[in-house]
């Protein structure tokens, strides 16, 4: 979550001669919180909606404490610091989890304000200027509040959604990789190598989490691929051969032409996962800087991984046997600046491969 609290209160001018004015005024709001939270909560006792939030009147006890203790220890003091943020984070994941409405929860704020405003304007009527002050300073603290724990309560709400975007995700995937005997971790394993290598190239903390999520979907196509070839045990003839090459087609087709940059960056590696540097890969035979970023860091990660682990046709190569092949073949199947890349990382690769080993 970037909460950019900094621009925040630079945007809201909330500074030193803000919180002046706080100290001013806050003696005044605070003689007079707990009136204010009763009249808050009385509407929302009064509205059949709003009501169900609270399961029964400990709980609405709680939260008007809680809401005290928040509004007296940092509104009122324009005291935005970690502590605030981490507060802040509370209230905003609770609230999603119980299900509070967006709505109710920033109409909350808006009968608040009313209240604090209503104090003001009560308690100092001699004094048109002071009032000016006080008005503008809580209307800032205010604004900043809610518009903090209200990007909170959407965050974990996107979190929620791409959590379960990711989790179809590998679904999806396992799918392919369960038809074709490779259980396991390989998935787990080869996009968190996507990942750190994307890292390691300097593309970046968004670029490198989009590959990470799109690089287990590079073998959906073989879900396509008849039985009878993906899971021979032998040699395939040459006519087996070409249908096993239509599966990054497949998977092209399965993987909607979408706008989401990520689904976009899943459908170009399943294309292009087995295309090679020098041109000889296939299916479209792209040479070079011609393949897509994506796939030859894909490409590389998946015959790596692959070759040191156990397959139902092979056992696994060690470590020195692995690095030797990427090395004999960089320039010709792998992008060679990628391959110096993949060796820097090896200390990392191995972790992942530790931390999610098969069995």
């Amino acid at each position: 979550m970037h909460l950019r609290l900094n621009e925040w209160l630079d945007f809201l001018s909330i500074d030193a001669s803000t919180r002046a004015v706080l100290g001013e005024v806050a003696p005044l709001l605070e003689r007079n919180l707990d009136a204010m939270l009763e009249a808050v909560y009385a509407v929302i006792q009064a509205n059949p909606a709003t009501r169900k939030m609270f399961a029964n009147a400990d709980s609405m006890a709680r939260a008007k404490a809680a809401q005290r203790h928040h509004w007296q220890r940092f509104v009122f003091s324009g005291d935005f610091d970690d502590a605030y943020l981490a507060a802040a984070r509370r209230i905003g994941e609770a609230h999603y989890r119980l299900g509070v409405d967006l709505r109710f929860y920033m109409g909350t704020y808006t009968l608040m304000l009313d209240q604090l405003s209503k104090v003001i304007l009560e308690n100092i009527a001699d004094d048109p200027a002071r009032q000016h002050r006080y008005l503008s300073a809580i209307n800032r603290v205010t604004s900043l509040d809610m518009g903090i724990s209200t990007t909170v309560y959407y965050d974990s709400q996107v979190d929620a959604l791409r959590q379960m975007a990711n989790e179809l995700n590998f679904a999806l995937a396992r799918a392919g990789e369960f038809r074709d005997n490779e259980t396991g971790h390989h998935l787990v394993r080869m996009s968190q190598m996507c990942h750190a290598l994307a890292i390691e190239i300097d593309m970046g903390a968004q670029w490198a989490q989009m590959i990470q999520i799109a690089s287990p979907l590079h073998d959906v196509g073989k879900i396509g691929i008849p039985d009878s070839i993906l899971l021979k045990p032998g040699r395939l003839s040459p006519e087996e051969q070409d249908v096993m090459r239509t599966h990054p087609d497949i998977g092209a087709t399965i993987i909607p032409d979408y706008p989401s940059e990520v689904i976009r960056m899943a459908r170009r590696i399943s294309l292009t996962h087995h295309e090679r540097w020098d041109g000889g890969g296939y299916p479209a035979g792209l040479r070079g800087e011609e393949i897509p970023l994506e796939g030859r860091i894909a490409t590389i990660c998946d015959v790596y991984d692959a070759l040191v682990s156990v397959r139902p046709y092979k056992e696994a190569w060690t470590q020195a046997q692995a690095v030797e092949y990427l090395q004999a073949n960089s320039g010709e199947a792998f992008d060679p600046a990628l391959v110096e890349a993949f060796m820097r990382i090896l200390p990392e690769v191995d972790a992942i491969q530790a931390r999610h080993a098969d069995g």
